[in-house]
């Protein structure tokens, strides 16, 4: 393993605590995903339903059936499981804060991942890190948070899948699409959830400013900051619209989330765009 990643792992490995009782508190406020409740081959009884004629008579629950004048079919539940897969920034300038009394957006990504595997597994599916085995049962977060405890890189995408790309998405658009068009062409859909810090929203910077590349690459001094900020937030505005609407074509809409607002609304909008998959 690369230093950098063995000295990141070890990090992560040391507040793996501190992040799994964060995403138990997350997901403890959350509605909960419904998982694999449909109807399908399995054991476990579901519900049951009004006869249809194309069931014939070898389908119909003749005892329900009869405390009433009505036919009923009982229907079973789907056991086949499916999985969640998630996908968090390796880049060294999402592992940063504006300021040191308010969590990274590695730390907000892992939360917010975690928390929604803890759902996911709550619901009877699947979850991992992409290029990882896939968890499931009780103590499915726990092995996914050590899972994610190695920066990841990419990997390919598994058919059919659902992706949740965590990240602050300051690559480019082309790059970008390039990754979701490799994930859709597998026939993978799912979301992209965008955490941004608010120094990164606000550009509340003014006077003489250095600012520097986190990778250590390259910096860049401004005389007068604040005149560049409008220029800054048109072009970060342009940059999200257009990665917006490609995700979208591509099957991963995408929400923002700032650093400095509670996680709990992003995680139920998380859910919202990605329930369907686990309907």
């Amino acid at each position: 393993m690369p230093e950098r990643a063995r000295l990141d792992a070890l990090a992560l490995a040391g507040d793996l605590p501190g992040v799994l009782l964060d995403a138990k508190r997350l997901a403890a406020s959350a509605p909960g995903v419904h998982g694999r409740r449909r109807s399908g081959q399995g054991e476990a009884f579901w519900q049951y339903r009004d006869h249809r004629a194309e069931d014939g008579a070898r389908l119909v629950d003749w005892r329900r059936s009869a405390r009433g004048d009505r036919f009923y079919v009982r229907e079973r539940e789907r056991e086949a499981a499916q999985t969640g897969w998630f996908w968090i920034d390796p880049a060294p300038g999402f592992n940063w804060t504006s300021d040191p009394q308010r969590t990274t957006k590695l730390r907000r990504a892992q939360t917010l991942a975690l928390a929604m595997a803890i759902l996911l597994a709550r619901g009877g599916e699947r979850v991992g890190a992409l290029g990882q085995p896939p968890r499931g049962g009780a103590r499915a977060a726990e092995r996914l948070a050590h899972d994610l405890m190695t920066p990841q890189r990419d990997a390919e995408a598994p058919t059919n899948s659902c992706i949740i790309f965590l990240s602050d998405f300051y690559e480019s658009v082309e790059t970008w699409r390039v990754r979701l068009a490799a994930a859709a062409g597998a026939g993978a859909t799912g979301a992209l959830v965008m955490i941004a810090d608010p120094a990164e929203e606000d550009f509340p910077f003014e006077g003489r400013t250095l600012f520097l590349d986190p990778s250590g690459r390259s910096e860049a001094l401004l005389g007068k900051a604040e005149n560049a900020r409008a220029l800054y937030a048109e072009r970060l505005e342009a940059h999200r619209h257009a990665l917006r609407e490609m995700s979208a074509r591509l099957g991963f809409p995408a929400l923002l989330h700032r650093t400095d607002h509670p996680p709990a609304p992003a995680l139920a909008m998380l859910l919202a765009l990605v329930s369907e998959r686990f309907a």
